[in-house]
């Protein structure tokens, strides 16, 4: 069960105290009914089954494994080669 705020008007708020009284009901039990009955009406085009999953693309990555890094930490990622060349270029260039 999920206990939940709601918000409604002041003309509602009446109708459903005097339609509890009438009913001889808590205003509670009645607001949880009329819930009870108007979101499956409101909401019972949108299914949530397993038979909408067929709906979606599958996802093609879902068996794979990440991607492992399988170089040495302890490496420079770029080469000390590539590394002077990128530098002299960028000093040269000021």
């Amino acid at each position: 069960m999920i206990g939940t705020n709601i918000y409604i008007s002041q003309e509602t708020q009446e109708s459903l105290i005097k339609a509890a009284t009438f009913k001889e009901i808590s205003v509670e039990e009645l607001a949880s009914s009329i819930l009870r009955e108007s979101i499956p009406e409101k909401l019972g085009q949108i299914s949530y089954s397993s038979n909408n999953q067929g709906k979606f693309a599958i996802n093609p990555l879902v068996k794979m494994q990440p991607y492992a890094y399988l170089a040495d930490p302890n490496e420079p990622v770029i080469s000390p080669d590539d590394w002077e060349m990128n530098h002299n270029f960028e000093v040269n260039d000021l």
